[in-house]
């Protein structure tokens, strides 16, 4: 008998705005403090000039890379590539129940991505 997993309670998807380096969409998971465990984060990048990306969640806008308010770093990612990863990463929202997401990828400022990030909400 196989076991099945659990499935992930919510479900994020979108497609970014026009991206670079440092912009970060919002992604939003409630209306007020969270506490939430990222289960899966996907992005494939469907137009722009970069050649790689390396996808980031912070919870606060406008955070710089590495620093304490970075609560997810995936790796290096070539643009042709799908960017899957199952995750098991405890977080707390911003005050208005946001995380924000930076593709980031490595040239331009024309890059666009699709995104789906999956998620509960820890009770």
């Amino acid at each position: 008998m196989s076991a099945v997993a659990p499935q992930p309670v919510s479900r994020l998807t979108g497609t970014t705005g026009v991206s670079g380096a440092t912009t970060q969409t919002d992604l939003v998971v409630s209306d007020r403090l969270t506490k939430i465990v990222i289960k899966r984060v996907k992005l494939k990048r469907t137009a722009g000039a970069g050649a790689n990306f390396t996808p980031r969640i912070f919870k606060v806008s406008g955070a710089a890379n590495g620093s304490i308010n970075q609560e997810f770093v995936g790796t290096a990612t070539a643009v042709a590539d799908l960017f899957d990863v199952v995750a098991e990463v405890y977080v707390f929202t911003d005050s208005t129940g946001k995380l924000y997401l930076q593709p980031s990828p490595d040239a331009g400022a024309d890059n666009v991505f699709q995104y789906e990030v999956y998620f509960d909400i820890v009770r």
